[in-house]
């Protein structure tokens, strides 16, 4: 059988599409991905996969405009591929799938709160797979997926993945990023952290992303291994023993996937506080950090370091709440809706 993946945009949208299209592709399956054309989505796509641009985010044309010429490519592409299922990603680009016709649609949710474009595309949809169970609730006609990511974001070995970066592979280790931009509240958080590490056992992974770690850096700490970005993020997450991350739908799948303990620091000017509530679900594996000061947490983020059954008590939350195989549970989803066309 043959699926169209229609959409993208952010990891947070690729991640979780990637992840089931290599389970589809271990059965059998043939797969396409038509994309909206930001350049990030490239680095998520470099391993060859199938895939098109619908130029939805380079268009000059007004946002109407520029969908109706994106729908019209993806009609186009979807003549040839003559896909069995189509499924949209979220994003604005994701729209385009609704003129794609003759085949099931089916919408990815991996937020706790359902985002717009999932709200009134929902109509539409023959299927929606969300990754929290409470999102599905809200939804007719969804079901519970669960986290799912890519192959190359498995666990590894923890001492060997500290010595791919050059840290101590006997060392604990916490792990800084704030998405493939960085974040400078995280950054500074981490930069107040880093001394009080300097007499313990912990040292430290920072992706700050590109030219934001030059604080950081100033420390000079023997503790740190700083990066602007990491390609590596399976080796990045067996690392670490803990995290202090944002709290997007896919870092949040992620380390609920790795069962990582993590201090999230939700982005807080987002209208609905997607992060915040993504990281709620996840309580108490996962710490949710409020307000706009990084620095007023830090002591809770040291409770954690210090604390090594509260940390292996998070550890276990994480993996007694998760759904088991998240990946499994959405191909076999994908593969019975599509069974449904024939």
């Amino acid at each position: 059988m043959r699926f169209l993946f229609v959409g993208g945009g952010t990891g947070g949208h690729l991640t979780p599409a990637i992840g089931l299209a290599e389970g589809l592709e271990a059965r059998g399956h043939e797969t396409l991905f038509l994309l909206s054309g930001r350049d990030v989505e490239q680095s998520y796509v470099a391993d060859g996969r199938a895939c098109k641009s619908l130029a939805f985010e380079s268009s000059r044309w007004p946002r109407p405009l520029a969908l109706m010429g994106a729908g019209m490519r993806a009609r186009k592409h979807a003549r040839r591929f003559r896909p069995d299922a189509v499924i949209a990603l979220g994003g604005a680009a994701s729209a385009a799938s609704l003129l794609i016709p003759h085949a099931p649609l089916v919408l990815l949710e991996g937020n706790f709160v359902v985002g717009r474009s999932v709200k009134w595309m929902a109509i539409f949809s023959a299927l929606i797979l969300t990754m929290f169970e409470p999102t599905a609730k809200q939804l007719k006609r969804a079901v519970v997926m669960g986290p799912v990511t890519r192959k190359d974001l498995a666990k590894q070995d923890a001492a060997t993945a500290r010595a791919q970066f050059g840290l101590d592979p006997q060392r604990k280790t916490i792990l800084v990023m704030g998405g493939s931009q960085g974040a400078k509240d995280l950054n500074q958080l981490a930069q107040s952290l880093l001394p009080k590490l300097e007499k313990s056992n912990w040292q430290m992974l920072a992706i700050c992303g590109a030219g934001k770690g030059k604080e950081l850096e100033a420390v000079g700490s023997p503790n740190l291994v700083l990066l602007d970005h990491c390609s590596e993020m399976g080796a990045a997450y067996s690392a670490a023993d803990f995290a202090l991350t944002r709290g997007g739908a896919s870092t949040v799948g992620e380390l609920w996937l790795h069962g990582l303990p993590a201090a999230v620091l939700p982005y807080p000017w987002h209208k609905d506080r997607q992060q915040e509530h993504n990281t709620r679900a996840l309580e108490p594996g996962l710490l949710c950090l409020h307000g706009t000061d990084p620095n007023a947490h830090l002591e809770a983020i040291l409770d954690c370091i210090r604390n090594d059954s509260q940390r292996q008590s998070m550890r276990e939350s994480l993996t007694t709440m998760r759904p088991p195989d998240g990946q499994g549970n959405g191909v076999a989803q994908l593969e019975e809706i599509a069974a449904l066309k024939h």
